[in-house]
């Protein structure tokens, strides 16, 4: 995705928010500085290339070195992890009574993609999932996604943050159990960006057990010149399935063109261009087929 103009001043914003949530007590002329060298890089940036990962990364380099850390997120990632485990077994048990058990686990998934952990929402993750059932999806393209899953050998899941990834697991547990011989593939940061997992999150909840995990790039989304053989082999393998989840994957894959794939998206609307693009409103839930232009 190229930039927007909504995108200039989300991304002072989320500098700000990051400030505020891992360093409270930071000046202002720090906080300022931050902003300045991100408006610095702005004014010389190339708007025609895909701007949505790359500026991310920029975005979380500058704080990651005024804070003189390289992974400032670390200790949120280990209790977003852990919150989402101590719910695993309930989560389980809601998906496995369910009518249609890979809906469910659909919704899950989609929901992990909302939670803000720091708000202590993870009480409403439980009564949410036992009143949602598929329909509320405001884009459902659940049908066209089962039967893209019964015609491939081969699905990639485009992991996003921390924490969410417990959910992830546990759609993976689900789509194996109804496609056995179905090869899936889980890809994470290869990198600390942001709060995306990384390899450490999925070793943390014995993803890796489960499922290959591969690595992607270092950027809240993807930059397919950047990223691993690994990834770029499982990305372009012919009439595979890829499920994209988040926005940063999105905004990464959106206008495209991925021949031979079918591609998924998996998110929650967070932001107004989400809106605008997808004509829905903020907080909304979405699971897309990607088509022309998407």
């Amino acid at each position: 995705m190229k930039l927007e103009p909504e995108c200039i001043g989300c991304l002072f914003n989320q500098m700000l928010k990051a400030f505020r949530l891992l360093q409270p007590n930071y000046s202002r002329e720090i906080i300022i500085k931050a902003q300045k060298e991100l408006m610095e890089y702005l004014m010389n940036f190339d708007i025609t290339q895909n701007a949505a990962p790359i500026l991310g990364k920029v975005t979380y380099n500058i704080i990651s070195d005024l804070l003189n850390n390289e992974d400032p997120y670390h200790d949120l990632k280990i209790q977003y992890n852990s919150l989402v485990l101590e719910f695993f077994d309930d989560i389980m048990k809601i998906i496995e009574d369910a009518e249609d058990p890979l809906s469910k686990a659909i919704l899950a998934s989609a929901l992990g993609n909302t939670i803000d952990f720091a708000s202590q929402h993870e009480m409403d993750v439980l009564s949410d999932l036992k009143k949602f059932a598929i329909e509320d999806l405001i884009i459902n393209d659940y049908v066209e996604f089962q039967k893209s899953l019964e015609n491939t050998t081969h699905l990639l899941i485009i992991g996003d943050n921390a924490g969410e990834i417990v959910f992830d697991k546990i759609l993976i547990i689900i789509i194996k159990k109804y496609y056995p011989d179905l090869e899936i593939v889980y890809s994470v940061r290869s990198k600390p960006i942001i709060n995306d997992a990384t390899l450490k999150d999925a070793r943390f909840i014995n993803l890796t057990d489960l499922v290959q995990v591969i690595e992607s790039n270092d950027a809240p989304g993807i930059i397919l010149s950047e990223t691993t053989e690994d990834f770029k082999n499982n990305f372009l393998k012919k009439n595979g399935v890829i499920l994209s989840k988040g926005q940063g994957n999105f905004e990464s894959l959106y206008g495209m063109t991925i021949p031979q794939k079918e591609v998924y998206y998996l998110l929650k609307a967070k932001c107004n261009l989400m809106e605008r693009i997808f004509g829905v409103k903020l907080g909304d839930l979405i699971l897309k087929k990607k088509t022309k232009g998407f």
